[in-house]
């Protein structure tokens, strides 16, 4: 009887240890993005020049050491909860913006604010683009929310796919690359 209840012992630790490493899990994916996100900027030549959080968002600011532009990420982890990680799988709502310099940036922000002042945009949904400006910088940012599945970009609990994240980034600032050049060259 002793030997069996040595066993009972032995799976419940065992299992307590499984749950307890789900919920590390759950809270550490936070910081593990935000880290994944600054090791994947500084990898393409982008310097971190500001960083910030509200205790539900993190807010990344970088700039490419070379031609200046910027990068700028809201990242905000969606399933806290173990429950909810398993339901939804870990996701995240993320925001990512990208800024150049523009010589006349007040002109061009004025132009671009008359164009996109239609009511029929709701910026909270995925894949829209917005335009914003930096009038005391002279950026002016295209922004672009997304609700990425964050298990993607990780093999296992600390390991970052580094190639996959840095290739949805850059797909991410192609496009809002795009969208900028064409507002501004319009």
């Amino acid at each position: 009887m002793s030997e069996q209840l040595d066993q009972v012992f032995g799976q419940l630790v065992h299992r307590s240890w499984e749950r307890y490493n789900e919920q590390l899990r759950t809270r550490e994916i936070d910081d593990l993005l935000v880290g994944a996100v600054i090791t994947a900027g500084v990898a393409q030549d982008y310097s971190l020049i500001d960083l910030t959080s509200d205790g539900n968002s993190h807010y990344l600011r970088f700039q490419h050491r070379q031609n200046k532009h910027r990068l700028m990420f809201q990242l905000a982890h969606q399933t806290g909860t173990v429950t909810a990680a398993k339901t939804l799988g870990q996701y995240a709502a993320v925001t990512i913006a990208y800024g150049e310099y523009v010589q006349d940036a007040r002109t061009v922000w004025q132009a671009l604010k008359t164009e996109v002042k239609s009511g029929f945009l709701d910026v909270g949904e995925p894949g829209v683009f917005t335009v914003d400006a930096d009038l005391g910088t002279g950026y002016v940012y295209v922004q672009v929310p997304l609700l990425l599945d964050l298990d993607q970009y990780f093999a296992d609990h600390y390991t970052i796919k580094y190639p996959v994240l840095q290739q949805h980034i850059a797909a991410v600032v192609q496009a809002c690359a795009k969208y900028l050049h064409g507002r501004i060259a319009a």
